[in-house]
């Protein structure tokens, strides 16, 4: 089986549990159901999208952010917003659904600088520490021949802070070690057709793979 396109989430949700991600992404058999948190995160996404490519206005419950997005404005090159991004099996720039697509991502807001990159995306939950930015950091890097240094980050909306990292081409050796232990995992999962269950704190109801298991009621945490 040919594996399907990595982006940070699909991996993210692979190493946490190659059973869940192969319910949800291969036989279909559940669907993420959204919460209440993830309705919020999109609609400020689309909002943000929206001011920023169209200079629509804020709706009153987000003018708050009207700084934020004002600065983002003011910073200087080509800004692409909700910038679809994505790599080949060779490591060349493809386009978004190419039939040879290796790896993606979406980033919210790009600022491309001659030989410099700024990629920033907003967080609406609570700040924690992820991949996600050496990732995209290489897919700018591959996708931008031109670009020798790739500044990534995220912006969080609840404590109006942010965290960002840099990255110039000659890391891109070092970036790749960080994640091809689970890439070689990923693709000998697609490859055999094996997708083991992993257990964590995720198995207590949290979970939409209820016929595992290690699957749990709400509150009931008791592991095997």
């Amino acid at each position: 089986m040919k594996p399907l396109p990595i982006s940070h989430s699909s991996l993210n949700r692979f190493v946490t549990c190659p059973k869940q991600y192969h319910a949800l992404k291969i036989v279909r058999t559940v669907k993420d159901v959204p919460n209440e948190a993830s309705i919020w995160g999109n609609r400020v996404h689309e909002t943000f999208e929206a001011v920023l490519k169209d200079d629509k206005p804020l709706p009153p419950d987000l003018a708050s952010y009207q700084g934020y997005l004002d600065e983002i404005r003011k910073v200087t090159g080509t800004m692409r917003v909700e910038a679809e991004l994505a790599i080949d099996s060779n490591l060349q720039p493809c386009s978004f659904h190419a039939p040879n697509v290796f790896m993606r991502c979406i980033i919210d807001v790009l600022h491309l600088q001659e030989d410099r990159a700024l990629a920033m995306d907003h967080k609406t939950g609570k700040p924690r520490v992820s991949r996600q930015l050496q990732m995209t950091a290489l897919i700018v890097l591959h996708h931008f021949p031109h670009i020798q240094t790739c500044k990534t980050g995220y912006f969080w909306l609840k404590t109006n802070s942010k965290n960002t990292e840099e990255y110039t081409r000659e890391q891109i050796p070092e970036l790749w070690q960080e994640f091809l232990p689970d890439l070689q995992q990923y693709k000998q999962a697609f490859e055999q057709d094996v997708w083991q269950p992993r257990q964590s704190g995720l198995c207590s109801g949290w979970c939409p793979v209820h016929d595992c298991e290690y699957w749990r009621p709400k509150g009931n945490s008791r592991r095997r």
